[in-house]
């Protein structure tokens, strides 16, 4: 018998080719292919939300950088949200006024603690205005102007400090002072009356005999009037007179009595004729008084050209 015989009886089973064929449909063969779909072997992407160290030294390197991306991410949004707040809170402190700072254009009175006190005040009434860009100015000077009639102007400076606001302030300056019923009122150039100064005392003084009732903050005086007796008294001292007083007479308000240094008598005017054409009639008159020696009761030039006195 040949030694590499084929042995007839024995079952050798279906080819390769066709057993690699049906071992592939068992289902034992199946459960070990991978699938679509399905997790693979030793994945980390679960366990790497976690941070887990386990899975970050287990991971892929292409799942390390989806890791390190999302967390940049999530790192850049925090810190974004944060600055965000930071810059809102220091807007909020720098704009914020819980202390005030007071501040004079000019003249300094002693103290500033009853301005600070006004403007404190006003702001406890209107919280919202704490805010400096929120501040309604024309409010805060009308308030303040009530309260202390000697201040003419309040203006918002800016920041000085933590949650600190400056405020400039001008004080009124008197033109005239005005005695009322054995009352002095200090008047400034738009007519305004206030009892406290702080600068020297006007030269000029008006006495009102007129019986009108003033209240100290209120016009008692027009702009007009002022300005009669401003460019009055001016004009008077270019002529070498001095005027000491100004006096309203009773029961009448558009006229006025001058007073001058060296002379007993008044000088009746009216703020209806031009201040520099009566104060060259005035001083025409009082110069030939003067020369003859002669001392009227009054002059009265509130007439173009024509002088009444009584001696």
């Amino acid at each position: 018998m040949p030694r590499f015989s084929r042995k007839s009886g024995t079952d050798v089973g279906p080819p390769r080719r066709r057993r690699s064929v049906e071992d592939a449909g068992s289902p034992a063969r199946k459960d070990s292919l991978y699938m679509r779909g399905r997790t693979l072997a030793g994945a980390t992407s679960h366990t790497l939300r976690s941070a887990e160290p386990r899975a970050l030294s287990n991971a892929t390197p292409r799942e390390k950088v989806h890791h390190l991306t999302n967390l940049r991410r999530r790192l850049t949004l925090v810190l974004s949200m944060s600055l965000g707040v930071i810059i809102l809170l220091m807007v909020f402190l720098y704009q914020f006024t819980a202390g005030v700072q007071v501040g004079f254009s000019g003249a300094r009175p002693a103290s500033s603690s009853e301005y600070e006190q006004a403007i404190q005040e006003y702001l406890s009434q209107n919280p919202l205005e704490r805010l400096r860009f929120n501040l309604d100015a024309d409010k805060l000077n009308t308030f303040v102007n009530t309260k202390l009639p000697e201040v003419e102007q309040v203006s918002v400076g800016g920041y000085t400090g933590p949650v600190t606001s400056g405020f400039d302030i001008t004080l009124r300056k008197p033109v005239v002072s005005w005695n009322v019923d054995d009352k002095t009122y200090f008047v400034d150039s738009h007519g305004v009356s206030f009892t406290k100064n702080i600068y020297e005392n006007p030269t000029v003084t008006i006495v009102d005999n007129s019986g009108v009732e003033h209240t100290s903050g209120t016009a008692i005086a027009s702009e007009r009037f002022l300005t009669f007796v401003g460019k009055v008294v001016a004009q008077a001292e270019a002529n070498g007179h001095k005027v000491t007083k100004v006096a309203i007479p009773a029961g009448t308000s558009r006229q006025v009595e001058l007073y001058v240094e060296g002379h007993d008598y008044p000088v009746i005017m009216s703020i209806d004729r031009s201040a520099g054409e009566q104060a060259e009639d005035m001083a025409r008159s009082i110069a030939y008084f003067d020369k003859q020696g002669r001392k009227p009761k009054y002059l009265d030039i509130r007439v173009k050209g024509k002088v009444f006195f009584r001696e």
